[in-house]
């Protein structure tokens, strides 16, 4: 069933489907290629900003790619939820964000710490994405898909639809 959603109730709908998945895979075009690295959500606020680590030594660490038009993509398989966010992102220069976000799992990335002068806060700013999230189990999921072989139709495939966030 499409449901699209506005404001507070998209941003409550993409955390309350992201927020279980650790990782996305962050996509970039430049030069004219499609570039994806996964990365690590720490956080998505309140105003449905999705929050990251990253190196300053790397191209989305380089704070000349202030403003860049980005894609953040979350797959989980297994629960059947797939979400296409896009915003643009920009590096966030905050002690007080880092120790917010700082969880004992980013050392293994910066080994030195909150203190590691190459860590910086990545924020997306996003403005819209899509999600398919079907809620049956994977039985259901494959009975509907059975049915819609055998009927000539076009399987259930849950709840999906468009989020506005901004």
């Amino acid at each position: 069933m499409e449901k699209d959603l506005q404001d507070k109730d998209a941003i409550k709908k993409l955390k309350s489907l992201a927020e279980d998945i650790r990782f996305c895979m962050y996509t970039t075009y430049a030069n004219g290629r499609i570039e994806s690295r996964p990365m690590t959500t720490l956080e998505i606020d309140d105003a449905g900003n999705v929050w990251f680590f990253t190196s300053r030594n790397t191209e989305i660490g380089d704070s000349s790619n202030q403003g860049e038009p980005v894609t953040l993509i979350y797959s989980e398989p297994k629960e059947n939820t797939y979400i296409s966010v896009s915003g643009h992102a920009e590096i966030v220069e905050s002690e007080t964000k880092k120790e917010e976000l700082w969880n004992p799992m980013s050392k293994a990335w910066f080994p030195e710490g909150k203190e590691d002068p190459n860590l910086v806060v990545l924020k997306v700013t996003t403005g819209e994405a899509a999600y398919w999230d079907a809620t049956s189990s994977k039985m259901v999921v494959f009975f509907s898909m059975v049915k819609a072989v055998l009927t000539g139709t076009t399987p259930e495939g849950g709840d999906h639809g468009k989020l506005n966030l901004a």
